[in-house]
């Protein structure tokens, strides 16, 4: 009798409190294994030696050529662990030399990194945001044009380089799942390029800093 009173009143107690609801899925993106990005921003390039040496030989820079795009394929391989394979445009810059007569002598580049990176993330409980950081390292491919003449003839001669050289990326960045499979993020960090060389041995940092933001699209579930 006492044993069947005391399984009566545990039986009160535990309706009296409704079971724990089952743990929400954490899984970023709801399991999606596959993602790319795409965003556009702005950057700021570090003066260098190189581009001070431009300034001694009368060139000015341009206004302008601080902005920055970025795309990227993303590999989701553990629940906190992802690869991507992403380019950027690190630096693109104009400057500017008055002739005397005919155009104005310019110097133009751009640099491109094409790197392997290694991402860290947390999503949050619901799966719908997440936080991450993220390193990369590989190859910069500039290519520049040197506008000027080599005479007292106003026409000008075209002069191409390009350059091979690497790069070291660190980010920080913020995404969330607007619907299924499309979010939006934002990330900011700093690029280490070195690039250009001038015949005096002085090289031009192309990284820098970034701040970017776009839109990101999620696909392939594991299940």
């Amino acid at each position: 009798m006492q044993q069947r009173t005391t399984i009566a009143l545990l039986a009160l107690i535990g309706s009296m409190f409704p079971a724990a609801p089952a743990a929400a899925d954490d899984e970023f993106a709801d399991g999606q294994t596959w993602g790319f990005e795409i965003s556009f921003g702005a950057g700021w390039a570090p003066e260098t030696e190189y581009t001070r040496r431009l300034e001694d030989f009368g060139y000015s820079p341009a206004r302008g050529g601080h902005y920055r795009m970025s795309f990227a394929v993303e590999k989701i391989l553990l629940p906190y662990f992802s690869v991507l394979l992403q380019t950027n445009l690190l630096d693109n810059r104009i400057w500017y030399r008055p002739s005397g007569i005919g155009p104005d002598d310019r110097f133009t580049w751009n640099s491109w990194a094409l790197d392997a990176h290694a991402r860290a993330f947390l999503p949050a409980a619901n799966g719908r945001f997440r936080a991450y950081a993220q390193f990369g390292i590989g190859p910069t491919l500039t290519g520049s044009r040197l506008y000027t003449r080599t005479s007292t003839e106003p026409t000008q001669t075209e002069h191409r380089e390009f350059k091979v050289s690497y790069n070291l990326a660190g980010l920080l960045g913020f995404e969330g799942m607007a619907a299924d499979h499309v979010g939006f993020f934002v990330y900011g960090g700093y690029f280490f390029a070195p690039s250009l060389e001038n015949l005096l041995g002085d090289r031009h940092q192309g990284g820098g800093g970034v701040l970017m933001a776009g839109l990101s699209g999620r696909f392939k579930r594991n299940r």
